[in-house]
């Protein structure tokens, strides 16, 4: 009887432990939402409960007055930039280090590797200077090189481990039918690497759209800022005014949700191939 009850058990707890895990998750979100489109007198009524009624002045405050979407716009091409320059600098790198053996390859490697745990407070200050004195403060050139250079370690760690499963009988054929080093690349790593190339895409993306110390010192100017710097600025602004915050924070965390959706399906695959590895 005891071997028959214990698996039930042990489903019944680990449902329960997923079920808390999930309603932690999405719990700051009901938060967020319900009192983005309250008033403030309802909110200071009550932060649980729902709104009154479907209220969407405070999020058109925002881009009136706030004028949130220029710096959304800004995040986007920041986040977007810093994706697509990481991804084919990571994946022609990556395809080296996994494929294509030379000389030194491990202790570069390891080199690019070490450099993931120093942490970019470091080398920021020099940075402002040397781009104070190009003229690119204030641009975003000067974040997206910051943010490139910053999710290049751990790109190659995780391509490199992905691209050394794929069998170097496919690569070799691909040479054989007559494939250059960019056909190779762009004809067998990229279609078979998909799974893992779609989950570092998602990474860098939520990491660079969530950057705030690196924007922060070298955009000063409101109009080049982030959404994430800006919306720093709605706690001394907007200090009485909870419910604007709630729906700045709503507006900016769009991108990211749009971004996991149009990757899910990738993402559930890398993680699976991951598995059974």
């Amino acid at each position: 009887m005891n071997s028959r009850r214990s698996p039930n058990l042990t489903s019944v707890l680990i449902f329960t432990v997923f079920l808390i895990l999930g309603a932690s998750f999405v719990f700051p979100f009901y938060y967020m939402a319900i009192n983005a489109m309250k008033t403030t007198p309802e909110y200071y009524k009550s932060t649980f409960s729902l709104p009154g009624s479907l209220d969407l002045s405070n999020f058109t405050t925002m881009i009136s007055q706030f004028r949130i979407h220029i710096n959304m716009m800004n995040s986007l091409i920041i986040s977007v930039s810093s994706v697509l320059i990481t991804a084919l600098l990571g994946i022609i790198a990556s395809y080296v280090f996994a494929k294509r053996r030379f000389r030194g390859s491990g202790a570069v490697y390891m080199a690019i590797i070490f450099s993931m745990f120093m942490p970019n407070a470091v080398t920021l200050i020099p940075l402002y200077f040397l781009y104070s004195r190009l003229g690119l403060i204030n641009t975003s050139l000067s974040v997206i090189s910051c943010l490139v250079t910053a999710s290049m370690p751990s790109t190659i760690m995780l391509l490199t481990a992905y691209f050394r499963s794929i069998p170097n009988d496919v690569v070799e054929a691909a040479v054989i039918d007559g494939c250059g080093f960019m056909g190779i690349v762009r004809n067998v790593i990229f279609p078979m690497g998909k799974p893992a190339i779609a989950v570092n895409a998602t990474f860098v993306f939520l990491r660079t759209w969530n950057e705030f110390l690196t924007p922060l010192v070298l955009l000063t100017k409101k109009e080049t800022q982030t959404v994430v710097v800006a919306l720093s600025a709605l706690v001394g602004r907007y200090h009485s005014d909870p419910p604007y915050q709630m729906a700045g924070l709503a507006i900016a965390t769009i991108p990211a949700v749009i971004m996991y959706l149009f990757f899910q399906r990738y993402l559930v695959e890398g993680v699976s191939a991951g598995s059974l590895k």
